[in-house]
This record gives C-alpha cells, structure tokens and sequence, in this order.
C-alpha cells in the first residue's frame, strides 16, 4: 500500500495543519485589534446544526473547556516551495478556554480548514510569527478561567476569496482516546471572482460512473492528472470527494483507493486515509475533498484505467476512465 502523503497538484494538501509554538492569556482575547476590521459571519440560522459561525463558542469535553476560531483573517506564506502556484494564506485563530475550577494539560488539538462547496484541503504552513499549539506531549498547563490561543497559518487553494471555510476541531483530553469534534464556519475575506462551476453530474443508479461523475451515494473521484515519465511510472494526483448529507458529522471521508490500469486491470497503486491522504471528520451537511497521490506504469498510458473506491462499511464504487 502505497504511503505517500496527501498533495496538491506539487505538494501535499489535505491535511491536518502544522501546530507550533503557543500562547496563554488570563482572559478570553479579543477578536482583533481595536479598530480593526472583521470579516462577516453567518448566523446559525443559516448554518447546519452542530456547525458553529467563526467568532462563538462551543463546549468541550463536557463544559470543562470552551473552544473558539475566529474568523480567518489574510496572512504572509511561508510555505516556500511546498505551496502550489496561485495559493494565498490565511491566518487561523483558536482559543481554548479553562471553564473548569481546577488548574488542567491543554487538549491535544488538531485543527482541519475546508474551503468552498467542495470542501477543498488546505496547506499549513508554520512560521516564527505564529504561535500555535504545542506538541503533544509538551503538557501544557492552563489555569481555570483562563485562556490559551494558538495562530495558525493555513494556504488556501485560488479564487477562495469569499468562499466558505469550515473549520473541524479535534480536541483530546489527556489520558482519554477519543477526540471531542466541532465545527465553525465563515467567509474568507474578499469577493468571489468569476462565476461558480457547474456541479459536476450524477451517475444514474446502476449505471457505469464516469470518472468526475458523482455516485448516487455522494462519491467522486476525478480524472487522473498525471506527470512525465520517471523511471519507468508516472506520478499523478487524483481528486476524492466525500459528501456528508446527514445531519451527524461523518467521521472522516474513509475511502480507499485501487487504481487498475489496463484490459487485464492490473493493480498499478492503492491509497487510504492516513497513507494516501490526510482524513478529518466532515461536518452535517458538508463535503470534503482531498488530493491523493497515486503513480500508474509509463507503459500503460494512454489506455483504460478503473478506479475502485471501498467505503469504511464494505461497499466498492467502481469508476472508469482513460489515462492520458
């Protein structure tokens, strides 16, 4: 099994940011500095349930901790060659709250930023600038009533101007396995440019699914887009969707990928979440997409190509197409 990480079209993408450094405060701190700006934010009627809009709170591990992201404000990359052509930055703000009565380890905290309808991954990037969360095991200690806030640097994929940002939070408590999950959501600042894509088909029920074609079930997987021949392979990325259209979290795209060249459909790669790419919950009524890393043998191009997407319960979605 194939275990090259998430990546955009140059660069791994989807994945959950790089946290560094931090920074505590008595106090919950202010959404900005005074007279600055502040990007609008939805209210909750409009928003899903168990999605909150950047700015507010939402409880933790039982009201033993209040977590909030602030809206995205624009930032500096540094992410260097990493980042593809294009990319802008943003900054991502996280506070997190001691409600407690007792001195408490800061959660272990991982944090994931969607963009758009699609649901589109993100780069981290770190910079000195940033103070974000400590490592795991550095057992940092905040005080009841106060406040820890971590800066977060994020690349953001073109024309993300506008769009949607649904941030997923993943907080674990010491000693504890599972992580508490929410969700915020907000514009990026800026406006649209251009106009929206149209949505990419559905396949009918029983019918072959064309790759870029939806499933019934709310799965697609793009075409292949491929690089020059190394070695006798050529690399490529492919674009997986997930759409959550119930009104629970999912807990993460969960989807593995067989990719079969050829008349004989011959294995030529197989990626999965946590070895192909970077998975996250996804939030009710939200997509996600990421950029999984694959390579097919240079001999097989051009010519037919399947790929066969098994979800977490079992079930085998088979798409089909031409490598290129």
């Amino acid at each position: 099994m194939k275990t090259a990480p998430l990546a955009g079209t140059c660069a791994a993408a989807l994945l959950a940011l790089v946290l560094t450094g931090c920074s505590q405060d008595d106090a919950p701190a202010s959404a900005g500095p005074a007279g600055s700006s502040r990007p609008a934010t939805a209210s909750p009627a409009e928003l899903p349930g168990g999605i909150a809009p950047l700015g507010t709170e939402q409880q933790l591990a039982g009201g033993a901790w209040k977590a909030r992201v602030r809206p995205l404000q624009a930032a500096t990359s540094s992410g260097g060659s990493s980042v593809p052509s294009g990319w802008s930055a943003a900054r991502v703000r996280v506070d997190m709250t001691n409600t407690g009565t007792d001195i408490a380890l800061l959660p272990e905290t991982e944090v994931t930023v969607r963009v758009g309808e699609l649901g589109l991954g993100t780069v981290p990037f770190t910079d000195k600038a940033l103070s974000g969360f400590p490592e795991p095991d550095a057992g940092t200690k905040v005080k009841p009533g106060a406040t820890f806030t971590a800066d977060l640097g994020v690349n953001v994929p073109p024309r993300s101007a506008g769009q949607r940002a649904t941030v997923t939070l993943e907080a674990t408590q010491a000693g504890l396995a599972e992580a508490d999950t929410v969700f915020f959501e907000g514009p990026l600042s800026g406006s649209r440019a251009g106009t929206t894509p149209a949505p990419a088909a559905t396949a009918a029920t029983g019918s072959a699914i064309e790759l870029g074609q939806w499933s019934p079930d709310g799965v697609r997987v793009s075409p292949l887009l491929l690089a020059a021949d190394k070695g006798g392979r050529r690399e490529g990325t492919v674009e997986l969707s997930v759409r959550n259209a119930d009104d629970e979290p999912r807990s993460g795209m969960g989807v593995t990928l067989r990719v079969l060249v050829g008349a004989d459909l011959t294995t030529a790669d197989t990626a999965s979440a946590g070895l192909g790419y970077r998975d996250a919950p996804i939030a009710p009524r939200r997509t996600a997409t990421g950029t999984v890393r694959v390579s097919v043998p240079s001999r097989a191009v051009p010519g037919p190509v399947t790929v066969e997407a098994e979800q977490r319960g079992g079930e085998r979605l088979t798409f089909e197409g031409n490598l290129k």
